[in-house]
């Protein structure tokens, strides 16, 4: 059996259905053994970067590991910031690459760059495949690791004459059952520190809704009788409509959460690795901190914790909660208060099954404050590297691993600039992708930060009917909040990508 056929069987053992990549040279013969596979579909992008962030919207749409495939060089460099996107945030993802044969490797051929060693800062880890005979076992390694512990991105990368050699494919042995985790060093001394606080709070991080545990969260939320405050990453993993979930917490703390912290005496963080905007939250204040984290190297790393556990999310809140004693009597939680009538009110009106993505700037941060999100994976933002341009592509691998569902990117002009053409990628493929375009003609985020109006914080100004139209999508224009209904209203009934243009009086 050739490499590439190996690689396509090793594909649908990891439980792989869905792809997405960009053909090249180097990967024509994998590509080829795809098209020949009726348990696989592949996606062709219109860039290899939107490769890489279909397949990391994928994986956090779906929890299953995202899969992008490019060629060599270019192709190949062409994916480092949706990699990188991938492991700041710990998504699980498996990058393929080809490469030129394997005689050629080391001397600045056409097309040669050593995608490992450009990559290594922003993976778990990568590969150089150098022989068919260690192509199967080094692709389920790959598979392995970035789904071990702490999530995140794996590059294999592989000669293309590695594909046409030939070797015996033998399938994978069935795995092992797991064994149970053991008790977490200090779950007793954490445990009595949450039952002797007087005013407990939860912090919701992304790393629980990597591990599955908002039923455990949620369990213990009621037990404690606390509120809830969730990092951007977290999102989702408490129902933000419940009284009790208070907000964002970060360098754009909403008031709420701002209140919480304010108030209580330990913070219960789950799943959070402390970064500098988290920690904006938490300057100044007489406030502990028990934390809880799969990775160990993130304790005590940018904050010291009076209590730490490491280990699964769901597993530790598993073990912690018959040790934590349940209060009764404790403060009645008002419910937030809904922002009537603003876009994004109305977004959850007109769409309330949708999945929403972002892109970065000013309207993510409104957006992960306004928007309610009632389940996990409902929200997909880029949050640690903060990427231009992941939205789009991502709500296109989110509505693939949805079984084709409606979902919802919410976009400046600034980011839509750098990845519009991905329209036509839903557009290919009939996913029903809204882009709702802020449109305030600037770079809203960056003319805040410099103080006022700068030439360099405009952008483009082009006729966004025509762009859509030509690009296959429909289009729909507001510029109040009435228009915008109608916009919403017509764009639910459409089964094809939409463009929505709100063009917008202020920033945001």
């Amino acid at each position: 059996m050739t490499g590439a056929a190996i690689t396509v069987k090793c594909l649908l053992e990891q439980g792989v259905r869905d792809i997405f990549g960009y053909p090249g040279a180097s990967v024509l013969s994998l590509f080829e053994a795809i098209e020949k596979e009726p348990g696989l579909s592949l996606y062709v992008n219109t860039d290899e970067k939107f490769c890489a962030f279909a397949a990391d919207g994928y994986a956090r749409a779906s929890g299953c590991t995202g899969v992008c495939i490019a060629t060599s060089g270019p192709g190949a460099t062409n994916l480092v910031t949706a990699i990188a996107d991938a492991y700041a945030d710990s998504i699980p993802l498996v990058a393929i690459t080809g490469n030129v044969p394997l005689r050629l490797l080391g001397t600045d051929a056409f097309q040669e760059v050593d995608i490992a060693g450009v990559t290594m800062p922003v993976t778990k880890y990568n590969f150089i495949v150098k022989s068919v005979e260690t192509l199967a076992p080094t692709l389920r390694r790959a598979f392995g690791i970035a789904n071990e512990g702490r999530k995140g991105p794996v590059l294999v990368d592989i000669p293309c004459d590695v594909f046409e050699k030939t070797a015996r494919y033998v399938r994978q042995a069935e795995k092992p059952a797991c064994a149970l985790p053991a008790e977490p060093e200090n779950l007793r001394s954490v445990a009595g520190l949450i039952n002797s606080s007087a005013r407990p709070a939860v912090c919701a991080g992304g790393g629980v809704i990597a591990s599955g545990a908002s039923a455990n969260l949620r369990a213990l939320v009621e037990k404690l009788d606390c509120p809830v405050v969730s990092t951007a990453m977290g999102i989702g993993a408490f129902d933000t409509t419940d009284a009790r979930y208070r907000g964002l917490v970060g360098m754009n703390i909403s008031g709420d959460a701002s209140e919480v912290l304010d108030e209580s005496d330990l913070l219960i963080a789950v799943g959070v690795r402390f970064s500098d905007r988290m920690l904006c939250s938490l300057r100044g204040r007489d406030l502990q901190v028990v934390h809880i984290d799969i990775d160990d190297a993130e304790i005590d790393k940018n904050l010291s914790p009076c209590g730490a556990l490491v280990g699964d999310a769901d597993a530790v809140l598993k073990m912690l909660l018959p040790l934590v004693s349940a209060r009764k009597g404790g403060a009645v939680y008002a419910p937030r208060a809904p922002e009537r009538g603003s876009v994004y009110s109305l977004l959850n009106e007109y769409f309330p099954e949708a999945v929403f993505t972002t892109e970065v700037g000013l309207h993510q941060v409104e957006a992960c404050k306004k928007l309610a999100v009632k389940r996990p994976r409902g929200f997909l933002t880029s949050g640690g590297l903060g990427a231009m341009g992941f939205g789009l592509p991502a709500a296109v691998g989110a509505s693939v691993a949805s079984g084709g569902k409606r979902v919802i990117n919410i976009a400046g002009d600034g980011s839509f600039m750098m990845n519009m053409q991905e329209l036509a990628t839903a557009a290919r493929y009939g996913l029903p992708v809204v882009e709702l375009l802020m449109n305030n003609r600037s770079l809203g985020m960056i003319e805040k930060m410099a103080g006022g109006a700068r030439s360099y914080c405009e952008t483009p100004e082009p006729d966004y009917s025509l762009l859509a139209r030509s690009l296959g999508a429909e289009y729909f224009c507001a510029d109040c909040p009435e228009g915008l209904e109608k916009a919403f209203a017509s764009a639910a009934e459409c089964e094809k990508p939409v463009l929505i243009e709100y063009r917008m009086q202020e920033l945001i």
